[in-house]
């Protein structure tokens, strides 16, 4: 498969969205999570160039998953029937195409009717930039889209995840939230493992680390290389079968910022040597400054015949709830 590799700056996702405004709403958004809310005339929406520019652009594949699956799932809701139920939504989409306009643009409305909830406005003077205008900015408006259900998924496991803190504080020198359930727990020195242990629809995620002794690390195939050896060591199969990055998809490499940390970032397919055993993983590495250790954290999904974007979703929203401690914070547990 054709290697892609992209880069995605957190300033330049921001400086798209031209107008964002927080209001004091107390109600959180409803719906369901990876869902999207397009605001569009019905006629528009089923036949016209426009709304097969939304419905692609947010019903586009997932990179780095076995079988295709969409960003999204979209509800469609005429300008008529868009009532106070669907104005709650967390993620709502609306097209305007008017002469009032000069040029494209993208605006971002937050909490504008609810807690959590994302307004964007795709903007244009006619159909024609319309169209060029949302495959020009098509990723930039996925990852702000998706950005925006991370960091929303992430809250809530701050609220509700449970996740136990005095270990993984101690080793690592970080707080980290990730889903309920995952309550089968694997330590070693250097390395944490959390799984819900299911047949079906598994997640798991792995801490682990070592020193930091150059900025070479964070490479791609540096990273590939680290995680193979230790993940083989420590996750098993049947038949002597270790965990390994599966060669038959090249993993998307970034560097990122999340919360003024720098990260590097792997995405691809896993597999088990021996087994048929296998799925997508997402994992993140980082300097801790206070230890000068390189942490990873790792996630990934077994779900055979199953979906798996949301299942590596609110995985990947664990991300977003990491924080390293001042050395004067790690003896304070948190449940």
């Amino acid at each position: 498969m054709k290697h892609v590799t992209f880069f995605i700056s957190v300033v330049a996702i921001s400086s798209l969205f031209l107008s964002c405004k927080r209001s004091t709403k107390f109600l959180r958004a409803s719906s369901m999570a990876n869902e999207v809310v397009v605001v569009m005339d019905k006629d528009a929406w089923e036949n016209g160039e426009a709304g097969r520019a939304v419905y692609d652009l947010l019903n586009a594949p997932i990179p780095a998953l076995p079988q295709p699956e969409p960003h999204f799932k979209i509800l469609h809701v005429t300008p008529q029937n868009f009532s106070t139920t669907y104005k709650m939504a967390r993620n709502i989409v609306i097209p305007e195409i008017s002469n009032i306009y000069s040029t494209p643009k993208v605006t971002a409305e937050i909490d504008k009717y609810a807690y959590g909830q994302v307004i964007m406005t795709i903007k244009a003077p006619d159909t024609l930039s319309f169209v060029n205008y949302v495959e020009e900015k098509k990723q930039s408006i996925l990852d702000y889209l998706v950005t925006k259900e991370l960091e929303r998924t992430a809250e809530w496991l701050k609220e509700e995840s449970g996740t136990p803190q005095k270990n993984i504080r101690e080793k690592f020198g970080i707080s980290i939230h990730y889903p309920p359930g995952l309550t089968r727990v694997t330590e070693d020195k250097d390395f944490y493992w959390a799984t819900n242990d299911a047949a079906r629809g598994r997640q798991d995620i792995v801490i682990y680390q070592f020193p930091y002794v150059t900025e070479k690390v964070f490479e791609k195939d540096s990273l590939i290389a680290i995680r193979d050896s230790i993940l083989g060591e420590h996750i098993k199969g049947s038949f002597d079968a270790q965990m390994t990055t599966s060669k038959q998809y090249d993993p998307l490499y970034r560097r990122l910022v999340i919360d003024s940390i720098f990260r590097a970032e792997i995405r691809g397919l896993w597999e088990m040597t021996a087994d048929m055993m296998g799925g997508p993983f997402v994992a993140q590495a980082f300097v801790n400054p206070y230890t000068n250790k390189v942490i990873v954290v790792d996630v990934f999904v077994y779900a055979p015949e199953g979906n798996k974007r949301n299942l590596l979703r609110s995985l990947e929203a664990s991300f977003y709830t990491i924080s390293i401690l001042n050395p004067n914070e790690q003896s304070k547990e948190k449940k």
